[in-house]
């Protein structure tokens, strides 16, 4: 097959593994400061620019905080950043609360890997702000209530970016590949 992969033409044929005997409930996490930086500075050297998103913002906001597990492939866990994007694409899911309305949503194109060392479970009944930790409880059903639509969304996206076929996509998504392979280096040197 001929396409487009990372500015690189040529044949390419995406091999991965998909791994689902370990798949639990997901969850939510934060991850690790200097492993997200390390992702982004890894990135930044080979595309100029990086898609793995900022997970540490000022006082003014809540930090962003991710669900996971999502998808584990060549030995990696994937999570997805939870944001507050509210817009429907082909490659993110709506969260809803219980009220009916759209209140953030999983965009699996900026999903990356992390090493479980480097995840932290985000307990929700540690929030201070009362009203933010039954949001977070609503939005953490519907991640579970949804968890097969979500993986299975999170195994297409990562296809479609291999793949490809849809360069505004591959752009706009973090380099798959790349990270798998910065998180077991990162791994095996922390």
């Amino acid at each position: 097959m001929n396409v487009a992969l990372n500015g690189i033409k040529g044949r390419f044929s995406p091999f991965y593994h998909w791994r689902k005997e370990n798949m639990t409930k997901l969850n939510f996490y934060s991850a690790h400061t200097e492993y997200v930086l390390y992702l982004q500075r890894a990135e930044q050297e080979k595309r100029g620019f990086s898609r793995v998103p900022n997970m540490v913002y000022n006082e003014k906001y809540k930090q962003k905080f991710l669900c996971g597990i999502i998808l584990q492939v060549n030995d990696v866990d994937y999570y997805v950043p939870v944001t507050s994007y509210k817009q429907q694409k082909p490659d993110n899911f709506l969260i809803v609360a219980d009220n009916g309305q759209v209140v953030s949503s999983l965009r699996f194109n900026y999903m990356f890997p992390v090493p479980k060392e480097f995840v932290t479970v985000r307990i929700i009944n540690n929030e201070q702000d009362r009203a933010y930790r039954a949001l977070l409880a609503q939005e953490l059903r519907y991640c579970i209530k949804n968890q097969n639509v979500i993986q299975n969304l999170a195994k297409r996206t990562y296809r479609r970016v291999l793949l490809g076929k849809d360069i505004g996509l591959v752009v706009n998504s973090c380099d798959f590949l790349l990270l798998e392979r910065k998180c077991i280096e990162y791994a095996t040197k922390n």
